[in-house]
């Protein structure tokens, strides 16, 4: 486990703002190429002190009543401390998709961390008997506030209690219930604890992305075609929009990238010819689709991507890869997903006319 892995991926970077004393973070990528004490311990400048990752079972999750303080007796939680730094601790690698607490040291007045790892299209479990603790794919820029953000849901709107971490020591004010809903935002790679009662909550941002497989589009060596759902939660229409994005540098032992995946969308079928038609998604162009108001026919739509590897010249095995980002007409949410190719081998296909 504490050896270097290499991942096969591509690589964005997620910035966080982090204050003395506790904060409340979610991982939008996932770090795990390496361990805590590289990415931490052996960088004097970065003051972070612990990091407590929330990893409630099924059978606990439930009973959850109050937002829980980091403590080693607690099942809950899997910690990392500097001071144990040399593989003593519990959690050794940062996951995507999950929510942490981390301490910084209270000398410092703000730290930004940079955190490089591989995008995660969001993925959420709820529980309507107890506290959740998570985060929001909202924009980085100008997040709304969590009046604005509920009101595409008025139930959690309605229903929702909000603890959020201020900084500082933990104390009766800290996690504090979050009671200015229009002036409190939204933040992305911030955690909250929120309770909903006994409503069962599906909405994390105006649109759902599921996935045919795993977390993203991987085409692998062979691959022509992927497909995923995309789905409106909101009560009105809605147009998503998606973005091809190049990889940004592979750290340091990670498998080199070659290029960005030459992507096709299909569009609707001929019924003259019975051929599909398609567009081509590449880094200078986007794609989008308008989505009826939820329950509406057309709401939800199968998308098509398929791999146009006529166009693919890396040497065979080589890895191209990039970023899907998807955001929606209303502002309010950016979903990053991975998408990879391998370059394949022409070797023993067949060329030329047959009879």
């Amino acid at each position: 486990l504490l050896l270097t892995l290499t991942v096969q991926a591509q690589w964005i970077t997620q910035s966080i703002s982090l204050k003395a004393g506790w904060n409340a973070v979610y991982l939008h990528v996932d770090a795990s190429y390496d361990t805590l004490d590289e990415q931490i311990a052996f960088d004097a400048n970065n003051p972070i002190q612990e990091i407590w990752l929330w990893t409630p079972t099924p059978t606990t999750m439930q009973f959850v009543q109050s937002p829980q303080e980091p403590v080693d007796s607690g099942s809950q939680w899997a910690s990392w401390k500097r001071s144990a730094a040399g593989g003593a601790s519990r959690l050794q690698r940062l996951i995507g998709n999950a929510a942490y607490l981390v301490y910084v040291d209270t000398n410092t007045v703000s730290y930004t961390w940079i955190v490089k790892g591989k995008p995660v299209a969001p993925q959420y479990q709820w529980t309507t008997t107890g506290l959740n603790f998570l985060g929001f794919p909202t924009m980085p820029n100008e997040p709304l506030s969590f009046e604005a953000f509920l009101s595409l849901c008025p139930e959690l709107q309605q229903n929702a209690e909000i603890y959020q971490y201020p900084g500082g020591e933990l104390g009766l004010n800290n996690p504090a219930r979050v009671f200015a809903l229009r002036t409190t935002p939204v933040t992305r790679g911030k955690a909250f604890w929120i309770r909903s009662g006994n409503l069962f909550n599906r909405y994390f941002s105006p649109f759902e992305i599921v996935w045919s497989g795993n977390n993203g589009i991987d085409f692998g060596q062979k691959l022509g075609v992927r497909s995923f759902r995309l789905r409106n939660l909101t009560a009105g229409a809605l147009t998503v929009t998606v973005h091809l994005l190049p990889s940004e540098s592979p750290p340091t032992g990670q498998t080199s990238i070659m290029g960005t995946p030459p992507l096709l969308v299909r569009g609707s079928l001929s019924t003259v010819d019975l051929t599909y038609a398609f567009t081509q998604l590449a880094t200078t162009n986007s794609h989008s689709w308008m989505l009826p108001a939820r329950g509406q026919n057309g709401s939800e739509i199968e998308v098509v991507l398929g791999l146009d590897r006529s166009m693919i010249t890396s040497a065979p095995g080589e890895l191209l890869a990039g970023v899907l980002r998807f955001t929606d007409s209303l502002g309010i949410a950016q979903v990053d997903a991975p998408v990879t190719a391998t370059a394949g081998s022409s070797a023993g296909l067949w060329v030329g006319g047959v009879t």
